[in-house]
């Protein structure tokens, strides 16, 4: 009885993500401006596609699972096609790639679709990936390092490359853009507090805060290089406000302790004696 019970609690809060995009509309993140990535440079990255169609982006950190957001994880409860692909820098050639089905979709339990706080969910695949030169986990940080403003970070993915086209990119692309201050990011002239940018929450741009993100990057990874420490996956692409819009640039989840604590504990209990490498 307990099991089924647990089954059926596991159905309800399913349902209860699909009532909360149900209207939402585009999962808004792209890169505008960005560049090509060498083939092999992103091999921790996953396209989560539907219909053979790229919609999100996401991060193998663990050769069964990968990290994406919350707001990408609904796909796999709409849509029984979908699938991730890894391994491959070309979404037509699909060079290398492994295709996995799959089998867990774990949103963090306190997501919030109006505040967009605790944007991330975990994708457990159906096999576990072989990895390779293509095909690599990027591994968690033991504690995320302080990320100062100004910091240069980057962020890939197959998302649109035009505001007025959109369809996804064929290869995999980057852009480096930089940290801004949490207080700017939540001034008038930018989020204005619609919704409020938290401590939970990482805000990135160019200069002119200028938007880099609408359409099929949500989920990807941002990597910084905090001062003395190697690079680090430091967050997870949110959301933003419209494309290539002045002064609403995009919105990421930050990697923090709590959240690395849920992940290890969310991939610990569905993979026993399972140990993490660590940055």
């Amino acid at each position: 009885m307990v099991g089924k019970m647990s089954s059926m609690l596991q159905v309800a809060f399913i349902v209860s993500i699909i009532n909360a995009f149900a209207g939402q509309g585009c999962i808004c993140v792209e890169i505008i401006g960005g560049h090509d990535v060498k083939p092999g440079s992103g091999s921790y990255m996953a396209s989560i596609q539907t219909e053979n169609k790229h919609e999100c982006g996401g991060t193998l950190i663990h050769a069964q699972w990968v990290l994406t957001s919350a707001n990408c994880a609904v796909f796999f409860v709409k849509h029984k096609d979908s699938t991730i692909v890894l391994g491959t820098h070309s979404l037509k050639k699909r060079n290398n790639a492994q295709i996995f089905k799959v089998i867990m979709v774990k949103p963090h339990p306190n997501y919030d679709r109006k505040t967009k706080r605790n944007n991330l969910a975990l994708l457990k695949l159906n096999q576990t990936a072989k990895l390779n030169k293509f095909v690599k986990v990027f591994s968690l940080p033991k504690s995320p390092k302080v990320i100062n403003d100004g910091a240069i970070c980057k962020t890939l993915g197959w998302g649109q490359t035009d505001d007025d086209d959109d369809d996804p990119s064929d290869t995999l692309k980057e852009i480096r853009l930089a940290v801004i201050k949490q207080q700017t990011c939540n001034s008038k002239d930018y989020y204005n507090h619609h919704p409020v940018i938290t401590d939970d929450m990482i805000c990135v741009g160019d200069k002119n805060g200028t938007a880099k993100m609408c359409k099929g990057d949500a989920g990807g990874p941002l990597i910084c290089k905090p001062i003395f420490w190697k690079k680090q996956l430091t967050g997870i692409a949110a959301f933003a406000k419209g494309c290539e819009i002045e002064k609403k640039p995009g919105i990421y989840t930050r990697l923090s302790n709590n959240y690395i604590k849920w992940i290890k504990k969310t991939i610990k209990g569905q993979n026993c004696n399972i140990t993490f490498e660590q940055n």
